[in-house]
């Protein structure tokens, strides 16, 4: 297992830090990272729509799959500059964070308007002799493929916006792969971190019941280490590797690490909680020793509006 991490580790961060040199390369429209989160939600729905069907509800995968990729196509349009025949570049579709809001509207209409559909022509009643299908199903199914969306589509749209953040006061020169690297460090050094105290120190189950691997010792040690390396990305490392990084305040980049970390740990804890009561143990595998891609995204998801949130009030 751990040599397995260890391979694809060592295939994985080159690919992704020379993906995301392109992508900054290509400007502020960010062609590369958008293909390479669309292809991500893809994998993540899936593997949601396939925890749900084993716990016997049936939602549709087109369309939880299409309304992710519309929360995340709405989240670019600030970014985009759409061409006309008869002009150049225009403004972008839309300037301001309020986007996410027509495009979730859009979606729960076509969700409604298919469980409906649903229900009424394709839905087989339990008892034969009974015209009507069994009560709540519906519910339950529509509410399973809304909380697709939303958990895949409008957190990975509200977390790539860390890709457009600009260094203040101007707000003129683009510091996103600064902001992204802060948020993947802090989670990741974090789950580093949590795995080496909870062996080395070991002590009472945090969460026996939902995650029986998660210690006390283990949560602390997360916390403490997505603090020190965030500390020592947006103090010393970042800036030193571009000088066009801001440093942070010690106490600032400390505050950011632990509050990132803590959300990504509830982020893994809340996978686990979607995996123990759908009765599986496992997402379907995706690579060698590093299971399913939820089991990458999950402290990320979650951690991500948290880290865009706290970027935009301690910088």
């Amino acid at each position: 297992m751990l040599k397995h991490r260890l391979l694809m580790s060592a295939l994985l961060i080159p690919g992704t830090i020379a993906l995301f040199a392109l992508d900054d390369f290509l400007g502020p429209s960010a062609p590369v990272l958008l293909a390479l989160v669309m292809v991500v939600a893809a994998r993540c729905v899936w593997e949601l729509v396939i925890l749900a069907r084993s716990a016997g509800f049936r939602p549709n995968l087109v369309l939880c799959l299409l309304g992710s990729w519309l929360m995340i196509l709405t989240a670019w349009c600030p970014a985009l500059r759409w061409r006309i025949a008869w002009q150049q570049w225009t403004q972008p579709l839309f300037t301001n964070h309020l986007f996410l809001l027509p495009a979730g509207g859009v979606v729960i209409v076509v969700m409604l308007f298919n469980a409906v559909m649903r229900f009424s022509y394709f839905e087989p009643p339990v008892d034969r002799d009974v015209s009507t299908p069994q009560p709540g199903r519906q519910l339950a199914t529509l509410g399973v493929e809304l909380f697709v969306v939303a958990y895949v589509g409008v957190l990975l749209a509200l977390t790539v916006q860390l890709r457009w953040t600009a260094h203040p006061p101007d707000d003129v020169v683009n510091i996103g792969y600064f902001a992204l690297a802060a948020l993947v460090i802090a989670t990741k050094m974090g789950d580093v971190g949590a795995y080496t105290f909870g062996r080395l120190i070991g002590g009472p189950k945090m969460t026996p019941r939902l995650s029986p691997g998660k210690t006390w010792a283990g949560g602390v040690g997360h916390l403490a280490t997505a603090g020190l390396c965030s500390v020592a990305w947006l103090c010393w490392l970042g800036p030193m590797i571009s000088t066009r990084w801001p440093a942070w305040s010690v106490v600032s980049a400390a505050v950011f690490g632990v509050v990132v970390g803590f959300a990504g740990l509830m982020g893994d804890l809340a996978e686990s909680l979607i995996k123990r009561d759908v009765g599986v143990k496992d997402a379907p595998t995706l690579l060698p020793g590093f299971g399913g891609l939820l089991d990458l995204m999950d402290s990320l998801l979650l951690a991500g509006p948290v880290a865009y949130v706290l970027w935009n009030l301690l910088l």
